[in-house]
This record gives C-alpha cells, structure tokens and sequence, in this order.
C-alpha cells in the first residue's frame, strides 16, 4: 500500500506506526465507498426495485410521463448513478496512492482508472450472481468513464491548491 512519492529527500522518516495510520487514512475511504458500490449492486437497488422510489419523484417533477418517458428517464438516473459512484471512487483512489503535497501523477492518474476499471468488472459480475440483476459491459465502461471524471477533477483540485502538474 505505497503511494507515489516525490523524490525529496528531506521527507522526514515516520514511525512504522505512524506510517500505518497515514495509510489507512487515504485507503479507509476507498474501502468504506467500494463497499457502497457492492451495496448498490444488489437486489435492493435492482431497476424493478427502485421503480418504487424514483417513480413517485420523476411523476412530482414531470407530472405524467409516458411508460417509454419513464424508462428513459429512469435509465439516466441509473446510468447517471454508475458515473458518480465511480468518479467518487476514481477521486478516493488517486487521493490514496499520490503522496498529499505531490503534482499531478499520469501514471498515479492511469493506476487509479486501472483499479477502478478492474473493480467495475469484479462488480458486474457480482451483479451477474444477483437472481434481479444483470451485469453489462456497457455499465464497466460507464463506470471506467465515470472514474476517469472524478481522478481528473480530484487532480485538478489539487493543482487549484497550489501544487503544478509534473512535466
């Protein structure tokens, strides 16, 4: 569990115990958020299971809407949540394996979509063993997509914070 680091050498030497808890810091997050995601890749989150919800809300929004206007609509919600979950977790993964004050890191930004991309393939075939789910290629790709979005806005915030990308 290292992460990249500048090449400085006046980076002080940290107790073993020390290092430990810097680590679990940045990977606590990554864990507690994959989890989330395996959670929603169960029955509970099912598309005929949050019919029961996001219907009465796409109904308060646009009134009545036609079957093939629900579908649609509750399509771009699902497909829509798959981005976010996994722009959020591209962001938590780049967090934990680039060093805090580091620039920007292509190759922390490329392993980053890698663990991601590997993860939204380990998460569609779970959903492949869900009796009301099915695991689609198309979604580990929204999903790839989605972390790729948050690694370069997580990476751009920090460039904002004064650190400059590497040359």
């Amino acid at each position: 569990m290292s992460y990249e680091r500048s090449t400085s050498s006046s980076e002080p030497h940290r107790p073993a115990s020390s290092a430990w808890a810097a680590a679990a810091k940045r990977w606590l997050p990554v864990f507690l958020w994959a989890a989330f995601i395996s959670w929603f890749s169960s029955d509970a989150f099912s598309a005929r299971s949050t019919n029961s919800y996001i219907d009465p809300v796409l109904r308060s929004l646009f009134g009545d809407l036609t079957p093939a206007g629900f579908r649609l609509a509750h399509s771009v919600i699902r497909k829509s949540a798959h981005l976010i979950e996994y722009a959020i977790l591209g962001g938590l993964i780049y967090r934990a394996i680039s060093a805090p004050s580091a620039p920007f890191s292509r190759a922390a930004a490329l392993r980053a979509l890698a663990y991601c991309a590997a993860y939204a393939v380990l998460d569609e075939a779970h959903q492949a063993f869900v009796p009301s789910r099915t695991g689609s290629g198309v979604d580990v790709l929204i999903d790839t997509a989605g972390a790729a979005f948050g690694t370069l806005v997580f990476a751009r915030c920090r460039r904002g914070r004064g650190t400059k990308p590497a040359q």
